[in-house]
């Protein structure tokens, strides 16, 4: 999967931009604040249908204007096709197309996939739960687009118990409705978790391979499901949304208390534990981004076995953090296979690369396209 072309109108700092894209290595260099996040943020967005950085779109809309269009060619096993998406402010419409042909997000999801590797991502280790539980969600979306819809009605559900948690305290014939709700949690519940489940498995096997080689074979990393249910790992919907009742109904007296639903997929986490320790906590610094590489790399690979082809990478001003080793043995592993852009201030740090390359300079809102520095 590739995208050849990128056609830009009225985003972010971008008037107006067309550029066409190397099918190996893509590098974009410039000075902070001249606009290398906003092209990768487009890519993105023209692969999910949203921003990475903000759900508020009139953000994304030129200072002055009223409207963008994002555009690009797209290629994969399938073939060749465009995609598209136009969002007018005033009316807080936003139209996303295939071919010329509109489409719903949840339709659309899965035509173009890309994994993004940002700054933030390294939050992601020692930060709150719902980052990791992002990050896995996330990924299932890719695979299973229907996913959001499931996740979407798990936490609307999820918001009416908690409303009817606080009203119990102050209305007790209100009592007898928390039963019905229960039974639609553990049932949106348990297909989320087992969902989640089976996708930190698969990642789990193949971020532990990366990390092996990223790490020079000196340490082990290791993905764990931290549930906030007693059900066991292979535990199929039926088993954990009975588990799911059960124990809403015994923290029922705790949660009426405290007006909120203590158990659920909403509370659960992932585990990553370097040499049996939870790097949350005894990680360095270079762990963390060894750790987060090797969970973008496993992205890469469980892509690539549910569709029968890599995504497009996007790495946005991180290739400098990491050192001269690891840098060379990700370029190794991706060289030929993978199409990856490249954003940094300074592109001499990308390494030695034996595939075709492009190289753009952006400055001020303007990508000019110069001659390979690699």
């Amino acid at each position: 999967m590739r995208i050849d072309s990128l056609s830009l109108k009225n985003w972010r700092n971008y008037s107006r931009l067309q550029l066409g894209f190397d099918r190996n290595l893509n590098i974009i260099a410039g000075a902070n604040g001249q606009g290398k996040t906003n092209l990768l943020e487009a890519i993105s967005y023209l692969a999910n249908g949203r921003s990475f950085r903000t759900r508020n779109e009139d953000e994304l809309v030129r200072f002055g204007e009223i409207n963008l269009s994002a555009a690009a060619t797209v290629k994969n096993r399938r073939g060749e096709y465009k995609v598209s998406i136009s969002f007018s402010a005033p009316s807080r419409s936003k139209e996303i197309s295939v071919n010329g042909v509109a489409v719903a997000r949840s339709v659309f999801l899965g035509n173009f996939n890309t994994v993004l590797f940002t700054p933030g991502d390294l939050l992601m280790v020692k930060g709150p739960p719902q980052l990791r539980r992002r990050f896995v969600d996330e990924e299932i979306i890719k695979l299973f687009p229907v996913y959001e819809q499931q996740l979407g009605m798990y936490h609307q559900v999820l918001r009416q118990r908690n409303f009817l948690l606080k009203n119990i305290r102050f209305n007790k014939d209100k009592w007898s409705e928390l039963s019905g709700w229960d039974e639609q949690l553990a049932r949106l519940g348990a297909s989320i978790m087992v969902r989640r489940r089976a996708t930190i498995h698969r990642l789990g096997l193949l971020a532990r391979l990366a990390h092996r080689r990223l790490s020079g074979g000196t340490e082990e990393l290791d993905l764990g499901y931290l549930s906030s249910l007693p059900v066991r790992e292979d535990a199929g919907e039926e088993e954990t949304g009975n588990a799911m009742l059960l124990a809403l109904r015994k923290s029922k007296e705790e949660e009426l208390r405290l007006g909120q639903t203590l158990v659920g997929p909403h509370r659960d986490d992932l585990a990553l534990r370097i040499n049996g320790k939870e790097a949350r906590i005894f990680a360095s610094q270079g762990q963390l981004r060894t750790l987060v590489l090797a969970l973008k790399l496993a992205e890469l690979e469980l892509l690539r076995a549910e569709t029968g082809e890599y995504p497009v990478l996007l790495f946005d001003d991180v290739f400098s953090e990491l050192d001269g080793r690891r840098r060379q043995m990700l370029l190794l592993a991706l060289e030929g296979k993978v199409q990856t852009f490249v954003s940094g201030t300074e592109p001499e740090k990308i390494g030695r690369y034996n595939g075709t390359c492009s190289f753009f300079t952006v400055e001020g809102g303007e990508v000019i396209p110069t001659e390979p520095a690699v």
